[in-house]
């Protein structure tokens, strides 16, 4: 546990504290209030500012709050004649609205008016790196990677574990996904549509989460039982059931953070649908501070869950006692209700993702005593 503290929490604490503050956005470019008195029928505010970097987006926050009267922003340049012109009366906001990418050979005009207005209002322009964005990402996956292989040779360091049965974890899994992909794309829009239809938008959520939680359980636990009744090997030892989850884990980590930084390289590269990706990456970055560490602390839980649901599955096969194996297939299957319910609800990229972390959270942190009872009780 100290090595883990040395190794891996003070280096991150470091680049919290060092790279954060510059990582998602350039700069403030403009943030002005004003409160506005009744004897004025008519006022005129005038901005300018250049962006720091070609190819950078900005982001407005408008806050209103007059008592009566109309605010009207309007704002033009980085390459495009008008980006934005916002009109609204009385109490009213917009929040972490994103324009670009904008170059910054040309200055951005801002021009704000009041008619008859009383009370106050509050705007904000932000820049968003294009550049620190994707640096962001390369670093998420990178850590991801670092953490993948820390599990992978923390545990190949026990003797007696051979890399095969971490290899054969990844193997497990990744024909779990395949079969659940093949399902999915036959049969989830037909079910979800028809649950819909049936049940409504409440039942849609609700139901449809949880169709989506059983497929997780039934093709990605289902096949680590399958996998364990045909090799034996498998559960022959703790060592070899925790390498198996651990395999299952770090290799779904590994493709991930190397996904991440050919994302990056795809969207560098400038070809279709690069600006679509680069949006994304925009957008939940505006509404998801420290966007780079959670794809780092999400695979942490993730690798936590893997490890101790298989452990339970392939202890149930050793001990003949199959009352385990539900439990693990209840964890990956409650893991992908709850991430099934963001995704059906739409609110992924438009909430801050920490909450969906936090929702995981519990199941990695009762996934390591899970893991220290089946270390405990599996017979050698």
């Amino acid at each position: 546990m100290k090595r883990f503290i040395g190794l891996f929490v003070i280096p991150l604490s470091l680049i919290l504290i060092f790279l954060t503050p510059h990582a998602l956005f350039g700069k403030t470019l403009l943030e002005y209030s004003v409160k506005e008195i009744p004897q004025k029928d008519t006022s005129l505010y005038k901005f300018s500012f250049d962006l720091s970097e070609n190819n950078n987006s900005i982001v407005l926050n408008l806050n209103s709050n007059l008592e009566q009267g109309r605010l009207t922003v309007w704002f033009g340049g980085g390459g495009y004649e008008v980006i934005g012109n916002y009109i609204g009366e009385d109490s009213f906001e917009y929040k972490n609205l994103i324009f670009g990418p904008l170059n910054n050979t040309e200055p951005i005009n801002v021009r704000i008016t009041t008619e008859n207005a009383t009370g106050s209002w509050h705007i904000i322009f932000t820049e968003l790196s294009r550049s620190k964005n994707l640096i962001s990402v390369i670093i998420a996956g990178i850590l991801i990677i670092i953490i993948s292989m820390f599990f992978i040779i923390k545990w190949k360091k026990l003797p007696g574990v051979s890399l095969k049965w971490i290899f054969l974890g990844g193997g497990v899994w990744l024909a779990g996904v395949v079969l659940k992909f093949l399902f999915a794309f036959a049969f989830n829009d037909p079910v979800l549509q028809g649950i819909k239809f049936i049940l409504g938008q409440t039942g849609y959520l609700s139901i449809g989460s949880i169709y989506i939680g059983l497929l997780t359980g039934v093709f990605e636990i289902g096949i680590t039982l399958v996998f364990a009744l045909f090799i034996k090997g498998m559960y022959e030892n703790y060592k070899r059931g925790i390498a198996i989850g651990i395999g299952a884990g770090t290799i779904e980590a590994l493709l991930i953070g190397l996904s991440q930084i050919s994302g990056v390289i795809f969207i560098m590269s400038g070809q279709i649908g690069s600006n679509t990706a680069m949006a994304a990456i925009a957008q939940s970055s505006v509404t998801t501070p420290l966007l780079w560490l959670i794809s780092p602390v999400e695979r942490i839980i993730a690798i936590l869950c893997h490890t101790s649901s298989r452990a339970l599955v392939l202890f149930a096969v050793a001990k003949k006692k199959y009352i385990y194996f539900w439990a693990g297939f209840l964890i990956m299957t409650a893991i992908d209700i709850i991430a099934g319910y963001f995704h059906l609800a739409g609110l992924l990229n438009k909430i801050n993702m920490w909450w969906i972390e936090l929702a995981l959270l519990p199941f990695a942190i009762i996934s390591i005593p899970i893991i220290k009872w089946c270390i405990k009780n599996w017979t050698e």
